[in-house]
């Protein structure tokens, strides 16, 4: 099987996997949404937060290492997997040493069990991390597919049953961690059966893998710092309630990003590897996927913006009405996170994660300086700020990273998602236009078909070509 045809097979898998667990997490949410309060979200979103943190050291960048290097020996990924395990479960002790702090500086003693209980998937995802690594190394997305529909589903349904019983913030917590045992641990016994781990561990054979990974950890600590930068401040500032609505709504947009946007780029990121001293091919291919991605996420992030209010009632209810103007603000910061996301490709598959880490060491200066300043006034102008941080940041991101390692020029790069913005943005004000003048609120949904639609028809009259190439790489 050839290259183009294992990635073509790998969107397709990855597509169908990635869609369905975003539904099911969806689904999850919408329904623990009536059972669970503002303040008890927030409280989530502040352990979720510590907790990706915490997730950063335990890998130590390794995975891109692993994905990089295209000859890997027996004792070599031996190592990988005892300094994996070690490096977890000095994290979660860490974790567990930090954790008073954290719930005094939160001023909420419940941190005090949540956290430390949700950090026990650091240890679990230590045993199967590699074995995933290597999974998406081989472009096997039917099996990581599989296995993501397969422990998502499981963890959905113990989380519903606990919140229905009346678990609270808990339900979300058990749930999630049923479902990385699961997964975790099908990679665990299914890698360690294939490729028979060794009882050898020598961090001088992997040197090579920190050099590039090292890299990548610094700029995931630093990123990470600067995308949870609002989480850390809103809950000071502002309280556990509102952290919950703010959170909400930046959860319903980044489901957009998290789900179209890894269906193609996990995929990419090995499948570049390969022809990583090919420029021209890689500047095409990068353009390619831009055209994809726009075509898929712009539409979607319109729908969120036109369609707040009565989306945010049929996800939350309406006791939550009020992440509705979050949502309709950060979807436009959606939008242009989602143009600058997959530049990790290129990073990831020539090696580059030293361009990243100094990019973002500049993103977290100017994100937590934005962010502090604009938590000193309110919570809407912080929203604003975040839109204005992503706009600029896109720009930024072209110049530093993708022009650098690709040489892809800005009006290629701008002129790879100008269509689909185009056609949004008409299908948009058409819909905002009938919406106006519709009350009803299943009639208002209904307007979202019509917005498909019309987005669909500029597309098959102005750009047809790129509907039935596309159809060629679905079909």
């Amino acid at each position: 099987m050839s290259l183009k045809e294992q990635a073509v097979g790998g969107v397709k898998w990855n597509g169908v996997g990635t869609a369905t667990v975003a539904l099911l997490q969806m689904l999850k949410l919408f329904i623990v949404a009536r059972f669970i309060s503002k303040s008890d979200f927030g409280l989530l979103a502040i352990a979720t937060m510590v907790l990706g943190f915490t997730e950063i050291f335990a890998n130590m960048g390794l995975a891109t290492g692993l994905i990089h290097k295209q000859d890997i020996t027996r004792k070599q990924y031996s190592s990988v997997f005892w300094l994996n395990l070690i490096l977890s479960c000095a994290v979660y002790a860490v974790l567990c040493a930090a954790t008073p702090l954290v719930a005094t500086y939160y001023h909420e003693p419940e941190l005090n069990k949540i956290i430390p209980l949700i950090g026990l998937q650091l240890i679990v995802s230590s045993f199967g991390k590699m074995f995933f690594t290597f999974k998406s190394k081989e472009l096997d997305f039917k099996f990581i597919s599989i296995v993501n529909i397969a422990s998502t589903f499981v963890g959905a349904v113990l989380t519903v049953v606990l919140a229905v019983r009346g678990y609270g913030v808990y339900s979300i917590v058990y749930g999630t961690l049923l479902q990385v045992v699961i997964m975790q641990g099908i990679y665990a016994v299914l890698g360690i059966r294939k490729y028979r781990i060794l009882f050898h561990f020598k961090p001088s054979e992997i040197t090579d893998l920190f050099k590039i990974g090292g890299y990548q950890l610094g700029m995931q600590v630093i990123d990470y710092m600067a995308a949870k930068a609002d989480i850390f401040l809103i809950g000071r500032f502002f309280g556990q309630e509102l952290l919950g609505v703010y959170n909400l709504a930046k959860e319903l947009v980044m489901k957009v990003v998290q789900v179209i946007n890894p269906m193609v780029t996990s995929v990419a990121a090995p499948a570049f590897a390969r022809f990583q001293d090919d420029k021209e091919r890689m500047r095409l291919s990068y353009r390619k996927i831009l055209n994809i991605l726009s075509f898929l996420n712009v539409p979607v992030f319109a729908i969120l913006f036109v369609f707040a209010d009565p989306l945010t009632l049929l996800c939350y209810g309406q006791d939550k009405i009020a992440v509705a103007w979050f949502v309709r603000v950060l979807s436009l910061w959606g939008f242009f996170q989602s143009i600058g996301n997959p530049a990790s490709i290129l990073m990831i598959s020539l090696g580059r994660t030293d361009l990243g880490f100094y990019w973002t060491i500049i993103r977290v200066v100017f994100t937590f300086a934005a962010t502090y300043v604009a938590c000193l006034f309110d919570i809407q102008i912080l929203a604003y700020v975040q839109v204005a941080l992503a706009a600029v940041f896109m720009v930024a991101y072209w110049r530093m990273m993708v022009y650098k390692m690709i040489q892809l020029s800005l009006r290629h790069y701008v002129g790879a998602i100008a269509f689909a913005f185009i056609a949004a943005v008409v299908a948009a004000v058409l819909s905002a236009l009938m919406l106006h003048f519709c009350v009803n609120f299943y009639l208002q949904l209904a307007l979202i078909a019509l917005f498909g639609v019309v987005y669909l028809l500029i597309y098959w009259f102005f750009n047809r070509t790129f509907l039935i190439e596309l159809k060629g790489y679905l079909f």
